[in-house]
């Protein structure tokens, strides 16, 4: 095989697994190219941009009304890129635009594979295994997989960035939380946590640092909150440095996308789970459900979110440092490695057999 194409665009859910394979891949020296939408254009912005290819569409592809208008022209687009493409596979990694790129792809009689990223699968994925050559998941028993595709399913984990592998961590004093809000941050994230760390931040010994991803909307007001109780803290919209707060973190408290799910199994940290309680299949809740079922995590449910439980949850974990071992040692027996070229291994096993 002489060359990949790796699809998926919107959310960093699809966007940052797609980097990392495509870093990975150049690094093998494999040739390899990215088809986006002008959403998840915004994550590749230090790659060679001669890389990419951003689809055009008339219209967000918010609504099913917009999805079912964009559908024929990404796929006729799909297909004129495919006729001037030789040699390639095609891997999706979930999202809707998928489903039209890769069914113009196989079109064409190219190969296809698909990652699911999430604990249940997408509605698109289950319209593409059907024509997919392997069916890559990140979780055990992921949910709605047709048993007839079990032969090509492969278990291999969530491709992450080379990125968490090259930082060092200095040993800090400060008992150090980070919230994750993403792009599906809200309110109440922004709000009732911040609120039930203030109560955390009173009720022990140990000076807090916070690291909080919100709203726009909401930096100034976090900020100010956490300074007037004299709490150290850095306020962002987005973190560019994200792996690297992480790393230093002794809590994430986070929404459940599957991208934050597998940092915080690799970096072997305790967590609250938020899930987001509008996502597609409520796939959040299933990749939270995943650790909690493992009694890595603490799940609130966004309905029921208060400044109460996450104060509950914080002294929960502050004090059982016993507990916390235990789950840092059940994450590292959850953690995959070499993702991307086990990801490689099957699809060459897959172009040679079939």
């Amino acid at each position: 095989m002489n060359k990949f194409i790796l699809v998926g665009g919107g959310t960093g859910g699809h966007c940052i697994p797609m980097l990392a394979v495509y870093q990975k891949f150049m690094e093998l020296n494999i040739n390899c190219q990215i088809i986006t939408d002008k959403r998840g254009s915004f994550f590749f912005k230090e790659i060679q941009q001669n890389d990419i290819t951003i689809i055009k569409t008339p219209t967000k592809m918010i609504s099913k009304l917009e999805q079912l208008i964009n559908f024929p022209i990404i796929f006729l687009q799909t297909v004129r890129l495919m006729m001037n493409t030789k040699s390639v596979h095609i891997i999706g990694f979930g999202g809707y635009m998928t489903l039209p790129v890769l069914l113009g792809a196989k079109f064409t009689n190219k190969k296809i594979s698909i990652h699911e990223a999430n604990a249940i699968m997408g509605k698109a994925n289950r319209v593409l295994s059907n024509y997919a050559s392997n069916i890559f998941i990140t979780f055990n028993k992921t949910k709605m997989i047709n048993e007839r595709f079990n032969s090509k399913v492969h278990t291999i984990g969530l491709p992450l960035r080379d990125t968490f592998k090259e930082i060092v961590v200095d040993a800090e004093k400060e008992f150090i939380i980070t919230i994750i809000g993403g792009s599906q941050g809200s309110n109440s994230l922004s709000h009732k946590v911040s609120e039930g760390i203030v109560k955390f931040s009173k009720k022990i010994n140990s000076k807090v640092k916070v690291y909080h991803q919100c709203r726009p909307e909401d930096v100034e007001t976090i900020t100010n909150k956490y300074l007037n109780n004299h709490i150290e803290c850095e306020i962002r919209n987005y973190f560019f440095d994200m792996p690297k707060k992480i790393l230093e973190s002794n809590i994430i408290i986070s929404r459940s996308g599957s991208s934050t799910i597998n940092e915080i199994i690799y970096t072997n940290k305790p967590s609250i789970l938020i899930p987001f309680p509008f996502a597609v299949d409520n796939h959040q809740f299933h990749n939270a459900n995943f650790l909690k079922q493992n009694s890595c995590a603490e799940i609130i449910k966004d309905s029921d979110l208060t400044a109460d439980l996450i104060l509950h949850d914080l002294l929960g974990f502050y004090n059982n440092p016993d507990k916390v071992d235990m789950i840092k040692n059940k994450l590292k027996g959850l953690t995959h490695k070499n993702t991307s070229e086990r990801m490689l291994n099957y699809i060459q096993v897959s172009d040679v057999t079939q």
